[in-house]
């Protein structure tokens, strides 16, 4: 009797384990790889445009000692946010385009998941960097040119990476919303 016990007890350990390895592939099937720390450099890179408007425009030197803090501050804060708006937006643009059925041949399905994947980036980067640009320069240029260059420099840039984050988030939702309406 002890046999039947061993031998079913180690028959449901050995679907349990198969049960937990088909799980592991299917949610790795659902990962999407890229480059994460890149989008910090990305934002980085992308919130250099206020800095520059502030030091040369109007004429905020990031090299005063008391403006070199909040040149650092404003410039990774924006970087950030920047990097949760990307994330955000390619996992949601990826999988807009991410099909629930066969569309090629299991070899090739591979090389498509990628492609998609470089489609999302590409479009998100695009996308979210050209908005910046221009709602940056004009909160900073235009609408806030009677303030204080500090106050400009501080608000233009926070404002600006705050709303695209919201602007990623609510196109995840919207994505969402749709999936459920489709089912």
């Amino acid at each position: 009797m002890s046999k039947a016990r061993t031998s079913s007890g180690s028959v449901e350990r050995t679907g349990k384990k198969r049960d937990d390895a088909l799980l592991d592939a299917r949610i790795d099937a659902n990962k999407i790889d890229y480059p994460k720390q890149v989008l910090y450099v990305v934002g980085l890179v992308t919130s250099f445009l206020p800095a520059y408007l502030a030091h040369a425009v109007y004429d905020l030197p990031w090299t005063n000692p008391v403006n070199l803090p909040l040149f650092v501050i404003v410039l990774a804060a924006t970087a950030f946010m920047l990097a949760q708006a990307y994330s955000v937006m390619i996992e949601s643009e990826f999988w807009k385009r991410q099909r629930h059925y066969a569309e090629v041949k299991d070899e090739d399905a591979k090389q498509l998941r990628k492609l998609r994947l470089q489609v999302a980036l590409g479009y998100t980067l695009f996308f979210i960097n050209g908005a910046f640009f221009v709602i940056c320069t004009l909160f900073q240029v235009y609408i806030l040119r009677q303030a204080d260059a500090r106050a400009s420099f501080i608000l233009s840039p926070s404002l600006t990476s705050a709303i695209l984050w919201l602007v990623a988030q609510k196109n995840e939702e919207s994505r969402k919303r749709r999936m459920s309406n489709h089912k």
